[in-house]
């Protein structure tokens, strides 16, 4: 029963879209990278929702203690400051970090820290927002194009392989639309919630992605991204 509920919340929400792309996208690139016996850590694992990708692999995760997200929202196998992850110096060969760098403060000190603890050839799996609304307050700082992204990965040491837009515009048009009568027509009220959910979220939601799959797109208008890169060098925080 409990699982039936947990569904049915997920498919009315009025990011869904969002979230099954995210969810998509990430397992996809990690099912190309992920190889026996490599170490894996998730900075800003929040609930582990990859674990299973890595059932091939040393999965560890980590988070921060205090954050716009919720204590029972976060199960890592050990917190950190948020600014030193606590592993050694080329301690892994991949790392994840998903929908994390918008809520960081200081972004060049964690990009530095993901490259100290990976190896040299290391692979770096990142997932951000670009068009989104804001979230985890007051700790959302930024948004990033693919063009500044890219830039802050190879000045942070990496090379990047692949940068992939989530959602074509109508899809990201639509979930806009899905956020704006859920936060201004049922707030929190659940019964308020449950009927935008029903009667908008969910059916311009699937109409979206339908549509979607017929109009052209220049993929200039898009809601997340998702790059690989690898380390190419060590970096020095300054």
């Amino acid at each position: 029963m409990k699982k039936i509920k947990e569904y049915i919340k997920n498919v009315l929400s009025p990011v869904w879209l969002v979230e099954n792309e995210l969810q998509k996208l990430t397992k996809e690139a990690l099912s190309k990278r992920v190889v026996d016996d490599s170490r894996w850590l998730d900075v800003g694992c929040g609930l582990r929702p990859f674990e299973s990708s890595f059932s091939r692999a040393h999965y560890i995760g980590i988070d921060v203690e205090n954050s716009g997200r919720s204590a029972e929202l976060k199960a890592p196998d050990k917190f950190y400051d948020g600014a030193t992850i606590p592993y050694e110096d080329f301690s892994f060969d991949g790392v994840l970090c998903t929908q994390v760098l918008e809520h960081v403060n200081d972004l060049d000190r964690l990009l530095f820290e993901c490259n100290r603890v990976l190896k040299v050839g290391g692979i770096l799996v990142i997932t951000v927002p670009f068009v989104y609304k804001e979230h985890e307050q007051p700790h959302d700082y930024r948004r990033f194009t693919s063009y500044g992204l890219s830039a802050i990965l190879e000045k942070s040491g990496f090379i990047v392989e692949s940068m992939v837009k989530g959602l074509t515009a109508i899809e990201t048009i639509a979930v806009l639309f899905c956020v704006y009568t859920s936060n201004n027509m049922a707030g929190k009220n659940r019964y308020l919630y449950t009927a935008t959910g029903c009667l908008i979220s969910l059916p311009l939601q699937l109409l979206a992605g339908l549509v979607a799959r017929i109009l052209p797109d220049d993929r200039s208008f898009y809601c997340i991204l998702l790059s690989c890169s690898t380390k190419s060098r060590a970096t020095k925080y300054c």
